[in-house]
C-alpha cells in the first residue's frame, strides 16, 4: 500500500474478522483526512483467485494480490471494486475521496508474460489438461510435436513454475507434475485467447431453427464423414456442457486442418454460404491435435473443457460469466 502512494503518508492495518480468506481493514491518513477501506489477499490474483475471495468476503472492496489479471480487473470493475498489486500497478477510487491510479507496468508484465507461450507449450499444456502426463515421451505420442519440441515446452511450463520436478532422481516418482491447477488453467486460458486472435477464420452462414439439433442431425454427421477430427467451442459447447446462457447467435467450430483448407468442401459439409458478415458459424483450424478431444453430447463432438474456457474468456461480457460457470460446474482443469 505504502508502494503506491506519496512517500510519507500514513498507513495502519489490522487483521479482518473473515477466518476463511485474509481480509484486513487499511487506514490511510491524507489530505487531512482518514480514508477507511476493508481488503483482501487474492494470492496470484487471477480471476479464480479474485472470485474465491469476494464470493467468501463480499465485503472486500480492495483487492490486493502478486498480479492482477486483466481478466479479473475487468471482473472488478464491473462490480465497482478497486485493486494494488505487487507490480505497483493500483486502481482505487474511494467515496471518500481517495483516488490511486497506476497503470502500464502490469500491461507490460501481461504481454511479457503471454509472449513467453508458444503453440508447441499450447499442444503440451493441452496434454496435461486431457489427462497425458507430463513427461516427454507422453506429450511427444499424444500431440504429435517433435521429442525435442516436447522436452522444451515442458522445460518453459517449468520455468513459468506451472510445473515441477520433484527432488528424485529418476523412476516413476520423479516425473513432472502440477503445481498449482487454478495458476495453470488461467495462464493457459490468457495465452490461449491471444494465440487464437491471431489465427485466420472463415464465417458462415446457413438457415436453421436450432442450432445444436442442427448439428445433432445434420451437421455433426457430415463432419464425421468429411473431417478426421471437428469439434465445437464457445457458447454453444458451453450450452452442452454446463447450461449458463440461455441463447447464442454463433456456433464456433473447430475443423482438421485438411478441412479447414478446402473451403468449398467446408461449406458443403456444414451446408451453409460463405459471408463478410451476418454469419451463425465461425470455422477455425484446430489449434492442437488435443483441443477436440472434450465430451461428446448428444452426438456432437465437444473441444477440449479448457480450451472452450478459454475461447468463452476471449469473448468476454456474458461468455465470461458462462467460462466461470463453466469452470464451477465442469472438469476444465488439468488432470496430472
Amino acid at each position: 500500500m505504502r508502494a503506491v502512494l506519496p512517500q510519507g503518508v500514513q498507513v495502519d492495518i489490522e487483521p479482518g474478522s473473515t477466518k476463511a480468506v485474509p481480509t484486513f481493514q487499511v487506514f490511510i491518513r491524507a489530505g487531512g483526512g482518514l480514508h477507511r477501506f476493508l481488503a483482501g489477499w487474492a494470492g496470484e490474483g487471477w480471476p479464480a483467485d479474485v472470485e474465491r475471495l469476494i464470493a467468501a468476503a463480499p465485503q472486500v472492496e480492495i483487492v490486493f494480490g502478486k498480479r492482477i489479471s486483466q481478466g479479473a480487473k475487468d471482473w472488478l470493475l464491473t462490480r465497482h471494486r478497486g485493486w494494488v498489486d505487487e507490480s505497483g500497478d493500483a486502481n482505487v477510487n474511494l467515496g471518500t475521496g481517495l483516488i490511486i491510479l497506476r497503470e502500464g507496468r502490469q500491461r507490460l508484465l501481461n504481454e511479457e508474460s503471454t509472449s513467453r507461450w508458444t503453440q508447441t507449450m499450447i499442444a503440451a499444456a493441452e496434454a496435461v489438461f486431457a489427462g497425458v502426463p507430463p513427461t516427454v515421451e507422453a506429450v511427444e505420442q499424444a500431440t504429435g510435436i517433435s521429442r525435442g519440441a516436447s522436452n522444451n515446452a515442458l522445460a518453459k511450463l517449468e520455468k513459468l513454475e506451472l510445473l515441477e520436478r520433484p527432488n528424485i532422481p529418476r523412476g516413476p516418482l520423479s516425473a513432472r507434475r502440477v503445481v498449482n491447477p487454478d495458476s495453470f488453467l488461467d495462464q493457459y486460458a490468457t495465452a490461449a485467447a491471444l494465440l487464437a486472435s491471431k489465427r485466420p477464420v472463415i464465417r458462415l452462414h446457413r438457415l436453421w431453427r436450432d442450432p445444436l439439433e442442427a448439428f445433432q442431425t445434420e451437421i455433426a454427421p457430415a463432419l464425421n464423414d468429411s473431417s478426421t477430427s471437428w469439434a465445437i467451442t464457445g457458447a454453444a459447447a458451453s450450452v452442452l456442457v454446463a447450461p449458463f446462457l440461455s441463447q447464442f447467435t454463433v456456433v464456433e467450430l473447430y475443423v482438421d486442418d485438411e478441412l479447414f483448407s478446402n473451403l468449398d468442401l467446408l461449406a458443403e459439409t456444414v451446408g451453409a454460404n460463405v459471408v463478410d458478415r451476418g454469419h451463425l458459424l465461425e470455422v477455425r483450424a484446430l489449434p492442437t491435435r488435443l483441443s477436440a478431444k472434450g465430451p461428446v453430447v448428444n452426438g456432437i463432438q465437444v473441444a477440449l473443457l479448457a480450451r472452450v474456457y478459454a475461447d468463452l474468456l476471449a469473448v468476454g461480457g456474458r461468455s465470461s460469466e458462462a467460462a466461470r460457470y463453466l469452470r464451477d460446474h465442469a472438469d476444465v482443469g488439468p488432470h496430472s
